[in-house]
């Protein structure tokens, strides 16, 4: 990089598996309603949330940019697990007595119908023009997809199980790759062992993620990385994978309890018990970077450097956010990590 005339260059002069940044940054309230307001997704700078200042949980959103905070659905029934790709924000809807899935184009437009299957839905995510979501319609639970574009609904995976241990639950997508929680390797009365599978739906291919003894759980994907948390050490730890690759890694390694990852490009988030209570913390899982970003809290998400989570601080659940600094900052801050070489060109 070059500035006022000098050359900078930055040279790693200590490796570490996880350079350690030692406080969080400073952070940004985006709710205040003292009714509280919880699970919160992020795509760009649209942020939504489940919001309980109505007669029921209702779905409510803000743009950072912009400002003042909206109401995106305020039927009576219980909404709940929004998610959101550019315009569109999608919930679990209870309206029609069942649990279904429902969405809204916020660039115009009311709330749809995406699923109203007869029994439970789940758990919606969505990428551009496809929703996924878990659906309970066959008995057990499986994955299912819909093209909002063409309104085509169609199956990822599931076949059908009447007993209920081989769900696949929990989906998250990115672009084409789907992934999931999976409990197809589950013996009956044997120990517990949920595994992550995978399908680019382009190409109709499903793949094994991770298959690792004991169970792995809540998966992110951005791009071609998967993240998820992982049981095989006796505590939750965050793994990922590069299905570019296939080389799988561990993120986490402190023997305290990680989990609830999410991951937009080469950042990870997470909630995390080292110091005793919840707090967030985050990797940049290119340079090892590890940074505390707030503490007493949960349930992040992230797009781009920008961080959210709920928030316990004020006595009720609020949601914060952070903007991570850029990779290069990033690896600067890290404490013994890097030094700074500065020369006359």
């Amino acid at each position: 990089m070059k500035a006022n005339g000098f050359l900078f260059a930055v040279v790693v002069v200590a490796a570490s598996p996880a350079l350690s940044i030692a406080s969080g940054f400073p952070v940004f309230q985006i709710t205040s309603n003292p009714a509280g307001q919880m699970d919160a997704a992020i795509w760009g700078d649209l942020v939504v949330w489940e919001d309980y200042r109505d007669a029921g949980p209702a779905i409510y959103g803000k743009h950072l940019s912009t400002g003042p905070e909206f109401p995106i659905s305020t039927s009576a029934a219980h909404e709940g697990d929004p998610a959101v790709s550019g315009s569109v924000v999608v919930w679990r809807d209870s309206r029609s007595s069942w649990p279904n899935i429902y969405g809204k184009n916020l660039a115009g437009g009311s709330d749809f119908p995406i699923a109203t299957s007869s029994l439970y839905t789940e758990k919606p995510d969505i990428s551009g023009d496809t929703v996924v979501w878990a659906d309970q319609r066959n008995a057990n639970w499986d994955i299912y997809g819909k093209d909002l574009s063409s309104g085509q609904e169609f199956q990822i995976w599931g076949p059908t199980d009447p007993w209920g241990y081989k769900d696949q639950r929990y989906p998250a997508i990115s672009g084409n790759l789907v992934v999931w929680v999976d409990y197809r390797n589950q013996i009956s009365g044997g120990p517990p062992n949920a595994d992550i599978y995978g399908k680019d739906i382009s190409t109709g291919s499903e793949f094994a993620v991770c298959t690792a003894a004991s169970y792995q759980k809540a998966p992110d994907i951005s791009g071609n990385i998967v993240v998820w948390h992982d049981y095989r050490n006796g505590n939750y730890d965050i793994y990922a994978k590069d299905l570019s690759s296939g080389e799988e890694f561990q993120v986490t390694t402190n023997e305290a309890s990680q989990y609830n990852p999410a991951i937009s490009g080469s950042i990870v988030v997470w909630g995390d018990e080292r110091n005793g209570g919840l707090d967030i913390y985050g990797k940049d899982i290119f340079s090892g970077a590890e940074f505390l970003i707030a503490s007493n809290a949960g349930r992040p998400d992230i797009s781009g450097n920008t961080v959210v989570w709920q928030d316990n601080r004020n006595g009720n659940l609020d949601i914060y956010g952070a903007y991570i600094p850029e990779p290069a900052t990033l690896s600067l801050l890290a404490i013994g990590g890097l030094a700074l070489i500065r020369r006359k060109k």
